[in-house]
């Protein structure tokens, strides 16, 4: 389990839980979605298609690591991802994600962080350098 807090802001701050496992790919899963090579999310019923994007892009940050790391292939199984409704956006799945892996895989820091402004946009977010959502 992995536990995400802002720095506490007027506004309260954003903050998620993320529940996974990761476990060796036998086969890859056939509701899974593909990372990079052999690494796959394994996605929980129900989940909102914005949270599994941003789930996806937070674990493609360290997709070619893990693939070094298990070349023979690894999936990480999404238990839940919780948060709460009123002040959330989905990019925290991106960040949790980020955390759960560096934990979970003694990975470095990949520099992604969320700073809250006291001017609009509340927040902006930070990707290590990274393109949200693109192939680069």
């Amino acid at each position: 389990m992995f536990k995400y807090r802002s720095k506490i802001s007027p506004l309260g701050g954003l903050a998620a839980k993320l529940t996974a496992e990761s476990l060796l790919l036998q086969t890859p899963p056939s509701n899974g979605v593909q990372i990079y090579q052999n690494f796959w999310i394994l996605p929980h019923d129900g989940i909102y298609w914005t949270d599994l994007t941003w789930l996806c892009f937070g674990a493609s940050l360290s997709g070619r690591s893990i693939s070094s790391m298990h070349p023979e292939g690894v999936y990480i199984k999404i238990h839940s991802l919780n948060y709460a409704p009123a002040d959330y956006r989905p990019e925290v799945a991106a960040i949790a994600m980020d955390g759960w892996l560096r934990d979970e895989f003694e990975l470095p820091d990949t520099g992604v962080r969320c700073d809250y402004n006291p001017a609009p946009p509340a927040y902006t977010f930070h990707w290590g350098g990274r393109e949200p959502l693109s192939d680069d």
